[in-house]
């Protein structure tokens, strides 16, 4: 872990998700300081419901997140269902529709390494659930930055 402030948190998860988002994002105060970024498999063909699910469970901001949209702190941003979640240098979102990687789109290893380059050591990154190998390669990529 680093030595200085964390800006930003990553989180990943698959199987499981809302159970364990559940116990995690409600609890978060309504002054919560930094930014929530979350990645959770979703198939492609369903419509994703858990920004409007914990919306109404949280104190902090939820939404789904939008493209080039500016990086907010006290905001939990989920990816929408069939596009990976990425953060660019000067912290705004990116969506893409780039092939899935580990069969996942969204992938919670390219919001991991997007957001280890953009915010470094001042990055954690979490993984909570799942089945496949989905978040270890990005895990690693926030440890390289410092995070």
């Amino acid at each position: 872990m680093s030595a200085g402030p964390i800006e930003a948190v990553a989180i990943g998860a698959s199987a499981g998700a809302v159970e364990a988002l559940s116990a995690i994002l409600p609890r978060l105060p309504a002054d919560y300081p930094l930014p929530v970024l979350v990645v959770v498999h979703v198939p492609a063909d369903r419509r994703s419901v858990l920004a409007t699910l914990f919306q109404s469970k949280c104190r902090i901001a939820v939404r789904e997140a939008e493209d080039k949209e500016p990086v907010v702190p006290g905001t939990v941003y989920f990816a929408p269902p069939d596009y990976h979640l990425q953060v660019e240098a000067d912290r705004t979102l990116s969506l893409s529709a780039d092939d899935p990687v580990l069969y996942s789109r969204p992938s919670i290893d390219v919001l991991f390494e997007s957001a280890a380059d953009a915010y470094g050591a001042a990055l954690a990154g979490v993984v909570l659930t799942g089945a496949n190998q989905d978040g270890a390669r990005g895990l690693a990529a926030v440890a390289e930055a410092g995070g």
